[in-house]
């Protein structure tokens, strides 16, 4: 009788032990970046102290570039003409 009862509270602690191990999260992208903005704003600044003496603009696209991007994206949005809706269920 004690022998059984030590039996089942080994497997019950068992089950409980692979359980919580299961449970465990793993480490997400967001955990491993955490922190990272602001280490790299940091960064930069230690890098370079004057940067905020520099008061041109920063070049990158031209304007027309930029319009057609935001356009695309705009129209990103927009629906579809020809596509049929899918019921599944096919209810009448």
């Amino acid at each position: 009788m004690v022998g059984k009862c030590l039996k089942t509270l080994a497997i019950l602690g068992w089950v409980i032990f692979f359980a919580s191990c299961s449970q465990m999260q793993k480490e997400t992208l967001l955990d491993k970046n955490w922190g990272r903005s602001y280490e790299t704003a940091k960064y930069n600044q230690i890098l370079n102290p004057d940067a905020s003496k520099n008061l041109k603009p920063a070049v990158d696209l031209d304007g027309q570039a930029a319009n057609n991007n935001v356009e695309k994206y705009r129209d990103s949005f927009k629906e579809k003409g020809g596509q049929e809706t899918v019921n599944i269920l096919k209810l009448q």
